[in-house]
């Protein structure tokens, strides 16, 4: 069983045996064991590197095992903290591809059937034209971190007409918006008032799509929309439907669980893995590409998650929860 853990089986069964035989020389390891002594001695080489070995007390020539639930947790914690970066490392590729395969749609749009608004005001006008006259469903994307007052305020208008007309409202948020007060307000205003409101730890490009036939994506690349496309064309709106979905069932509701209860997002193990390494908030910062300001927030955010005061606390309940 401790293979996974880098232990090949040897290693393990002699590690075991000094687990449950403390006393027990190189010889007795061997004859219990029925192998030669080299080889229980190179099996504590193996454990001596992992770390899962001390110098018997007194005795610095014999070796003892280390506590398991100290020596194999140390471990463990290892190979988590390693399934969580891969985890990671796939939800980065997968939105990658997402957004690449939002900007072929765009680039491969039949002509007559893309409306391009270039002035912000008229983009403005046409958005909210389309969603006066929805009548079934709104789905968007709202990539980047904290919004702005006027898009807010439009967001919030836009919302309330058409839940007032019974229209079903999906939209993503990215988790570190969630880090702005104001931000973090409206979408929990949007989730009250009866919206469909998830977080995404990145979202491929900003969309948006009414009743399923007609969408609107920006015209350049970026999470901002000062110049976007139109687009009516069955196929392609049905592609960037299907990038919708594929993205909302990756993504976690933003009231799935009470926040003591929730399981750690990318974000919270990425800040649990710069804890456990000892990094300043100013290292963190530089990793994150933001200021160390919302750094300090993101880790006052986590620590209230978890019901933590300081670092040591965090880590350990993070830890305890089996974050890493």
């Amino acid at each position: 069983m401790l293979e996974v853990l880098g232990l090949d089986a040897r290693a393990s069964r002699v590690y075991e045996v000094m687990v449950s035989q403390p006393e027990w020389t190189v010889a007795d390891i061997a004859a219990h064991l029925a192998v030669a002594p080299d080889e229980v001695r190179d099996a504590l080489d193996t454990l001596a590197r992992k770390s899962l070995l001390r110098p018997a007390e007194g005795q610095p020539e014999r070796l003892r095992a280390i506590n398991p639930a100290i020596g194999l947790s140390a471990l463990l914690a290892g190979q988590e903290a390693e399934l969580a970066e891969q985890r990671a490392q796939i939800a980065r590729t997968r939105h990658e591809a997402a957004r690449l395969a939002s900007r072929w749609t765009a680039s491969h749009v039949p002509h007559g059937s893309a409306e391009m608004l270039e002035d912000e005001v008229e983009l403005r006008r046409r958005q909210e034209e389309l969603t006066a006259g929805a009548r079934l469903e709104v789905l968007s994307f709202l990539p980047g971190g904290a919004q702005s007052a006027d898009v807010l305020a439009a967001e919030r208008e836009a919302a309330e007409g058409c839940l007032a007309r019974g229209v079903r409202i999906r939209k993503a948020f990215t988790t570190s918006a969630m880090n702005d007060a104001a931000t973090s307000a409206h979408t929990d205003w949007m989730a009250r008032a009866g919206a469909e409101v998830r977080l995404a730890p990145a979202l491929p490009t900003r969309l948006v799509v009414w009743d399923g036939h007609t969408a609107l994506v920006p015209a350049e690349p970026g999470p901002g929309l000062r110049a976007g496309l139109v687009l009516t064309a069955p196929g392609i709106v049905s592609a960037l439907v299907a990038l919708f979905e594929a993205v909302w069932a990756g993504a976690e509701p933003l009231h799935e669980e009470a926040p003591h209860h929730r399981s750690a997002d990318p974000q919270d193990l990425q800040l649990v893995r710069f804890l456990r390494s000892g990094l300043t908030d100013e290292a963190m910062s530089r990793q994150l590409g933001v200021s160390v300001r919302t750094t300090r927030r993101m880790l006052a955010g986590l620590y209230a998650r978890l019901g933590a005061r300081c670092r040591f606390e965090a880590g350990y309940e993070a830890a305890r929860r089996g974050w890493l």
